[in-house]
């Protein structure tokens, strides 16, 4: 290490004078059995990393103590076994914090694998509950296989797995448990895109590094808490590392690449161009290829998102192209540039690759085909030692599962964002569509729980066509998606993939359901009132209220709180009525429908009064006719008192907490 490099200040780091490295491709052994089947083992092991040229060598975690880990290339509807074997010493090199589920009373090292945006049995999902110490000698209650298999049914596409561990999700990525997955079909054999030497995955973090070049995560937040080591509402680094390097460059042929760049970093979002305006030529997102291939110029991703770029370097021969970060939410000079581009090397021979005119059919999901729409919140509280903490559907992970889809049923799920900050949604199992986005006021929804639309439907962003599986829900919006619950059934999740709000409760179970049918269930149990406002237009404006307190964001202080819920039985009974009563949470969607005749029977509620013509589930809807049924008082099931559930609390500054001092060694910025 030259005298004038110090790892912590980025001023001294110099950029680009480490080549961008290629992750090494993971070699198979192979599965004795009656088919022969591509078994693999990656170890997971502490070693030494250069992440820089003038760094010293740096503690990473790495599968074969690689980091990146190695790339697993896999083959369309060809089935491989994988092994993770954990090797790690007893405890953790990065601080961990003992007050979150799993981590107070369990082992401190702990992993588990996750194949994101795999489309695969719960048992081989990596489910964060399904952890593992060294050797296996203490498991997690959901721990089942210690072979995982990936029958890789879907379409080709950039994967990538990471751990997954309940409560050290943070910190055993940040460490460098993560790698891709390339599933390939025959469709990308087909398109002669550019391949080999012209295709490379882009695995984008950021971090921060000690004076002695080791990896730097805070053990506290940024404002006092009674907890040490504490979890920090999110971690920004002050570096960029791009598969393993530290600013990198790439040297390339005046010809036609291909990048799967995939954001992997705990909290940080990128907003990726070229530094000479060329157009980016996306093929592809999260779940493959686009129908056909478009031009952007840039591209926005959250952690976990994907995108599948070809960038056309011929008319630049002899320039230098940097990839630049115009995210806006903690740049600076620094971290505006990623890596950089050298048209320096010769044509080897010459570029056939093509951009088709036409990648994947069409296989999109129709909303007058769902069965259930779900309404739920993303909020803000604070938890048992006053840091902030956020939910998901008002709830912590340990909190009955709620979100109990049929299998092969359609969906749509509304993301109701009454946080200040954008957060990734990830599912686990599926592929989803984004339908719109649409601004609400926020003030309302926080203080009376009732969500009245303030603007029309959004589109989603041009680079958010394809097949995703993870979404921005903007702050303070309703992003509306739309998925198919198919070929298993089991325990699954959903979360923010800000790592750092995951592992502190912003998680939720998933239970895909087998043998129930697709329809309205007791289980969705918040029900909304829909009525549009008097003074504007149905699509400039609409109120969801709910119907119990339970609808408001809740403070969680109180988990053995349950909410009153109404629970009755439906029937074919049609009587014509001016009012529509929703069944609890989610609710029947009717779209594109004429002369439809539907019954609800349900127990009138004190206090709630309904106008059908507000609801924005009945869209292009004619003639339709419901009826309202008393039920007896022997047919309605009431859990509990709604008076005990506690009322909601919302920080009107969320995480914006009072900077405090802090030693040198950790005076970073955290988010």
């Amino acid at each position: 290490m030259t005298k004038e490099v110090n790892p912590t200040d980025p001023a001294t780091i110099p950029k680009f004078v480490d080549e961008l490295p290629k992750p090494v491709t993971a070699k198979p052994k192979y599965y004795k059995g009656q088919q022969r089947k591509d078994y693999y083992e990656l170890k997971m092991i502490q070693a030494e990393h250069s992440f820089h040229k003038d760094f010293p060598k740096s503690i990473i975690w790495g599968y074969n103590g690689l980091y990146p880990g190695p790339t697993i290339e896999a083959t369309k509807d060809k089935s491989i076994y994988v092994r993770y074997k954990n090797l790690l010493p007893l405890q953790h090199f990065l601080p961990v914090d003992y007050t979150l589920h799993a981590a107070n009373d369990s082992k401190e090292v702990r992993t588990v694998t996750h194949l994101h945006g795999a489309n695969v049995d719960w048992e081989s999902d990596g489910h964060p509950e399904a952890w593992y110490t060294r050797d296996y000698s203490q498991t997690g209650p959901k721990f089942s296989k210690e072979i995982h298999e990936y029958t890789n049914h879907q379409p080709g596409t950039t994967l990538w797995y990471h751990d997954h561990a309940m409560a050290l999700t943070r910190l055993n990525v940040y460490a460098g448990l993560a790698g891709f997955y390339l599933l390939r079909d025959a469709l990308e054999e087909r398109s002669n895109l550019p391949c080999g030497d012209y295709e490379y995955p882009i695995l984008i973090q950021d971090k921060s590094f000690n004076e002695d070049g080791s990896l730097f995560y805070p053990d506290e937040p940024p404002f006092p808490v009674p907890v040490h080591p504490s979890i920090t509402p999110g971690f920004v680094g002050n570096t960029i590392v791009v598969n393993g390097k530290v600013w990198p460059y790439l040297n390339v042929e005046p010809r036609k690449y291909r990048f799967r760049f995939l954001n992997g970093s705990n909290r940080r979002g990128y907003v990726i161009s070229l530094s000479n305006d060329e157009h980016l030529i996306q093929i592809g997102t999260d779940g493959g290829f686009l129908t056909a291939p478009q031009e952007i110029q840039s591209v926005e991703l959250l952690p976990a998102e994907r995108t599948d770029i070809i960038i056309d370097f011929s008319k630049y021969e002899g320039k230098e192209i940097t990839l630049v970060n115009s995210d806006e939410d903690f740049i600076d000079k620094y971290t505006r540039e990623i890596m950089q581009f050298n048209v320096c090397l010769p044509l080897k021979y010459e570029d056939t690759s093509e951009i088709p005119e036409r990648l994947a059919v069409s296989m999109d999901l129709h909303s007058h085909d769902a069965h259930i729409e779900r309404h739920l919140p993303l909020t803000a509280t604070t938890d048992d030692f006053g840091r902030p903490m956020l939910l998901l559907n008002n709830r912590m992970y340990h909190d009955p599962t709620t979100e109990k889809p049929a299998l092969d049923s359609i969906e749509i799920w509304n993301f109701i964002n009454a946080t200040q900050f954008d957060h990734p949604i990830h599912l686990h199992l599926i592929q989803f569509k984004i339908l719109e986005r649409r601004p609400f006021d926020m003030e309302l929804y926080q203080n009376k729980g009732r969500l009245e639309f303030t603007g029309p439907p959004e589109k989603p962003h041009d680079y958010e066509q394809g097949w995703k599986d993870t979404v921005k829900a903007e702050a303070g919006k309703v992003t509306k998606i739309i998925m198919h619950w198919k070929d298993y059934a089991g325990n699954y999740m959903w979360h923010c993939h800000f790592l750092e709000h995951e592992d502190h409760d912003m998680m939720r179970p998933i239970l895909v359901m087998r043998d129930v049918h697709p329809v309205q269930e007791p289980h969705a149990e918040i029900q909304h009132e829909v009525e549009h406002s008097q003074d504007q237009h149905h699509e400039d404006s609409t109120i969801v209220t709910g119907n119990n307190e339970h609808t408001v964001p809740l403070l969680i202080n109180t988990p053995h709180s349950t909410p009153t819920e109404e629970m009755v039985e439906h029937s074919q009974v049609s009587l014509q009525t001016d009012e529509i009563e929703y069944t609890p949470q989610t609710i029947p969607l009717l779209t594109s429908t004429q002369n439809i005749t539907h019954s609800t029977e349900t127990a009138y509620l004190d206090n709630v009064e309904y106008n059908h013509l507000s609801a924005p589930l009945l869209n292009n809807t004619q003639n339709i006719t419901f009826s309202k049924v008393e039920l007896p008082d022997h047919q309605i099931h009431n859990v509990t008192g709604i008076n005990s559930i506690p009322q909601p609390i919302f920080p009107s500054t969320e995480l914006q907490l009072p900077q405090q001092r802090m030693a040198t060694r950790r005076r970073r910025r955290w988010y």
